[in-house]
């Protein structure tokens, strides 16, 4: 038997930690924070916290992340698995979080001392993605690529005889990032362990001193790291059976595609600019700016394009984490998304800006155009600046593309824009998450006991949780509506 405990994520956006409790040890999957007003942590239990036996982190994102040092503040002394590239990134996700809150005049439940504590382990160290290993005794992970953000993850577990995905943010439609299918990670996962079983060392004594031959011609690297195996031919089942999956369900009842939200915002775009209106594009430092960036680059080559240096430093961190960048078949060399990015950095048909004189001079020099901007929520003095700059003329449009944080001023002008000023102010989702389509894909791809959709409202997670149950045949399967503070034993 298993508890989950929502900490925080299910029924809601942010702050995503689920607490996975069995007889010998208990897991933590990810601890993040909800943006909205002064900001919230995890419904976190002290006195569980110095009895966790490790924490498992998806991916960089302050939702996911940056309640990790408040564990070190509350007593934790175990390790963080993660990757090296979500490693990198966090020490910029946690400035941005203090810088947040002292803006709005809050305190951290944490020192910065709590951040230097937190000691990592880097799955790549491990295991190659979609090869298990043994986390602790008895415990097995492994992992896979989400397509969310460069170093983000998947999670897939076996604990006390069961088998558990925790999907973390995912999405199979980045125009950039790689995705890895959770049922063929499992199944890949489970072919090689079984091939692996078949490689049975020998035991043999050559010169006094005991050594080990295999009985296969497999070459194995180490006892964590991949194997390379020939074909093997074994009969698996199309429907991965797990007993718990906890699956991003981020955007609820939206059915588009990449294509069509693609679709609408070059619509949007193509309107401002046909009044003579500068377009601006708030974006977080690293993520679906990049993918933007390069997507209009391409669609609007003749428009002037602006981009602030903070997204031209997400680029190239992005071109340096190749790993985790799209493999597609066939696909013509141009057009390979490590390409697409040196290319962009190669410094044409683009101009980048760091300075207030710079973004002046630009701002004069240009009228229909488009700016791309750090900090997605509008919360930062640069932002509030651009946003100074664009208010007085209603041709100019502000365009939203992510989610919007009830309190911050992106919100806050989506809901009142005329308050403020006369320019426009517009919200089109790019996918970086699952809506209906990509759920019920997941669904019938891993036939889980029970099924956590998280990442949005509770309201909107019902309503999905009802179309997908409609006609649907799934004997022996529960859609589970959970919130914060709530537990689940299977």
């Amino acid at each position: 038997m298993i508890k989950l405990n929502v900490w925080g994520g299910a029924g809601e956006h942010g702050r995503s930690a689920y607490l996975l409790s069995g007889s010998r040890y208990r897991l933590l999957l990810d601890c993040g924070v909800k943006k909205e007003g002064n900001g919230e942590y995890p419904l976190i239990e002290p006195e569980i916290v110095p009895q966790l036996d490790a924490v498992l982190l998806s991916h960089a994102h302050e939702d996911h992340s940056v309640a990790i040092p408040l564990l070190y503040k509350l007593g934790y002394t175990g390790e963080v698995w993660t990757t090296r590239e979500t490693k990198e990134q966090l020490t910029t996700y946690f400035r941005s979080w203090r810088n947040n809150m002292e803006r709005a005049g809050q305190s951290l439940p944490y020192d910065e001392v709590d951040e230097k504590q937190i000691r990592y382990r880097f799955l790549e160290d491990e295991a190659e993605r979609e090869y298990w290993f043994e986390l602790l005794p008895g415990v097995s992970v492994m992992w896979g690529r989400t397509g969310h953000l460069a170093g983000s993850v998947w999670f897939g577990l076996e604990m006390e005889d069961k088998r558990i995905l925790y999907s973390g943010d995912y999405t199979l439609e980045s125009i950039l990032l790689q995705a890895d299918d959770v049922a063929d990670g499992f199944r890949q996962a489970d072919l090689k362990r079984q091939r692996l079983k078949e490689v049975m060392p020998v035991a043999s004594v050559a010169g006094g001193a005991q050594r080990l031959s295999w009985s296969s011609n497999a070459s194995v690297t180490s006892s964590r790291q991949a194997v390379e195996y020939a074909p093997l031919e074994v009969q698996m089942e199309s429907v991965i059976r797990l007993d718990l999956a906890i699956i991003d369900a981020a955007y609820g009842t939206d059915r588009d595609a990449q294509a069509d939200k693609l679709q609408q915002l070059e619509s949007a775009i193509q309107n401002a600019l046909h009044q003579g209106g500068k377009v601006l594009l708030p974006m977080p430092a690293v993520g679906r700016g990049q993918e933007l960036i390069l997507w209009a680059q391409q669609r609007f080559a003749d428009i002037p394009l602006i981009v602030e240096q903070r997204l031209v430093d997400g680029m190239k961190q992005l071109h340096r984490a190749s790993f985790w960048l799209r493999e597609l078949e066939g696909e013509v060399t141009e057009s390979a998304p490590a390409h697409r990015i040196a290319t962009f950095l190669s410094g044409e048909g683009w101009e980048s800006v760091s300075t207030t004189e710079e973004r002046t001079t630009l701002l004069e020099k240009y009228e229909a155009s488009l700016w791309f901007i750090p900090d997605g929520m509008m919360q930062s003095p640069l932002a509030r600046w651009y946003y100074g700059m664009w208010a007085p003329e209603m041709q100019n449009l502000i365009l939203l593309t992510g989610h919007t944080s009830t309190g911050t001023f992106a919100h806050q002008l989506l809901e009142n824009s005329e308050q403020y000023g006369t320019c426009r102010v517009e919200k089109v989702r790019y996918k970086v998450h699952q809506g209906w389509n990509d759920v019920e894909r997941m669904l019938n791809r891993v036939s889980a006991r029970h099924n956590v959709l998280v990442h949005t409202d509770i309201a909107e997670t019902e309503r999905l949780r009802q179309g997908l149950l409609v006609g649907q045949s799934r004997s022996g399967t529960d859609i589970d509506l959970l919130s914060p503070g709530d537990e689940l034993i299977f």
